[in-house]
């Protein structure tokens, strides 16, 4: 095996073909020497992983020792503005383990922290503030997904990803080109972004928020490109190499085989095409280069982009894992060590939304088909059209006063408890499945 950027042999490294940040299914093999793959990292990806560490966080990815992704907003509480302060959850901000920092209008650094704390930093000359509502501001630009460390990332990704998926283990000369380009060696019209409005309906159809898909295929232009649909928010076509052999296709439809890697880490593969309906051979998609991206198509991007914020992926994976937590707060509860706005993330997303899915999963457990994987019992059992749940405002905070009334009553606890041994049997159907397929 040689390096696919330089065929050295010497101190071959394992590459993360996806980023390890921006996904729960890990790829990687060790085609990539030491120095280009400190190269692509150095050069591209920290700053293209850092200006996504607001979405990583909505999606509950983490870093690589498990903890939660901070990023940095702006915070309004009582009337203060802090810029640039690290966040990781709501509760960094209600119950900070440390001083939470950053500054005002003027640059001036600010602190904030339990007043017995922050009276000892500032000598008595703090000021108390109202922390019952906290608004959050973060600024997102379309340059965190179209702009320079966007798309040299992107082209990495694609460009190892299809060596591969080909067992290509080697820098071959018909690479040069986009090797060049993600070297740095030479600029190019490598990476668009498809604007096909057939595509993302089809898509879609065939992933859930989160998931990365890749594709290949040769368009009649001549050239062989692979599709990376990134978190299914936007496409990115990258031009690979010349079609084997020099062969234009004369087709009038095509077929891809699509790699699907999930956030809960499982790998799929699925199939799907594009037909035009005028039956006229036509290049496979629409694309646009990033830098000519208008305002009105990137708001349409922008609503897609959206959906992190407001939707849960769910998977067996994910609520497993969110239950877990949440049966560790729960005790600590139980104890008297944590009071329900502590057991609730100080209304984390994530959290209410775990708790009131394993509710709804005890209140229907009757409907529970175990002959059928979890995923195909979710839209019986929670009215959903797919496999992510999404929740309005006010339907949060309807619910939450429902979890505090029954705080007050004393039944909050069992009706946790009651979700979460309904869940542990249903992932227990689930593994017998999964063992018997």
């Amino acid at each position: 095996m040689k390096c696919i950027y330089c065929n050295s042999e010497v101190e071959l490294t394992s590459s993360d073909i996806i980023t390890y940040a921006i996904t729960g299914a890990k790829l990687t093999k060790s085609f990539v020497c030491k120095t280009h793959n400190a190269f692509t990292n150095d050069n591209y990806e920290k700053k293209y992983v850092a200006d996504l560490d607001f979405f990583r966080n909505h999606l509950g990815l983490t870093t690589r020792d498990g903890k939660p992704i901070q990023y940095k907003a702006d915070i309004s509480i009582d009337g203060t503005e802090m810029h640039n302060v690290k966040i990781s959850n709501r509760a960094s901000l209600y119950a900070p383990k440390d001083v939470v920092a950053g500054v005002d209008d003027n640059g001036h650094k600010i602190l904030m922290a339990p007043m017995e704390r922050i009276n000892k930093i500032s000598k008595g000359k703090a000021t108390a503030v109202d922390i019952s509502d906290v608004t959050l501001h973060k600024t997102i630009t379309a340059d965190s997904f179209l702009g320079f460390y966007a798309v040299h990332s992107v082209a990495k990704m694609a460009y190892e990803w299809y060596c591969y998926i080909n067992n290509i283990e080697e820098y071959k000369t018909e690479y040069k080109d986009i090797v060049d380009y993600i070297l740095g060696n030479t600029d190019g019209d490598f990476v668009d972004i498809i604007l096909e409005r057939n595509y993302y309906f089809a898509i879609d159809q065939l992933s859930e928020v989160g998931t990365n898909a890749f594709f290949q295929y040769d368009d009649i232009d001549g050239y062989r490109y692979v599709v990376f649909d990134f978190w299914k928010t936007i496409a990115y076509r990258v031009r690979i190499c010349k079609s084997p052999n020099g062969v234009i296709p004369e087709i009038k439809s095509f077929f891809f085989e699509l790699y699907l890697y999930h956030i809960d880490g499982s790998k799929t593969k699925t199939a799907f095409g594009a037909y035009p309906l005028d039956g006229k051979t036509k290049p496979a998609f629409i694309t646009i280069k990033p830098e000519d991206m208008k305002i009105d198509l990137w708001r349409e991007f922008m609503k897609r982009i959206e959906k992190i914020m407001s939707t849960m992926v769910l998977s067996i994976y994910t609520l497993k894992k969110e239950v877990d937590l949440i049966s560790l707060k729960l005790k600590k509860y139980d104890e008297g060590k944590i009071d329900v706005a502590q057991l609730l993330g100080f209304e984390e997303n994530n959290i209410v939304t775990v708790i009131e899915i394993i509710s709804l999963l005890h209140a229907n457990k009757d409907k529970y088909d175990k002959t059928k994987a979890f995923n195909s019992n979710l839209p019986i059992i929670l009215n959903l059209r797919g496999d992510t749940i999404g929740r309005t405002i006010e339907d949060k905070e309807k619910f939450i006063k429902t979890l505090v009334e029954r705080d007050k009553s004393k039944t909050l606890s069992e009706y946790i408890w009651q979700g979460i041994f309904t869940f542990q049997e249903i992932y227990g159907y689930e593994m017998k499945l999964i063992n018997q397929e």
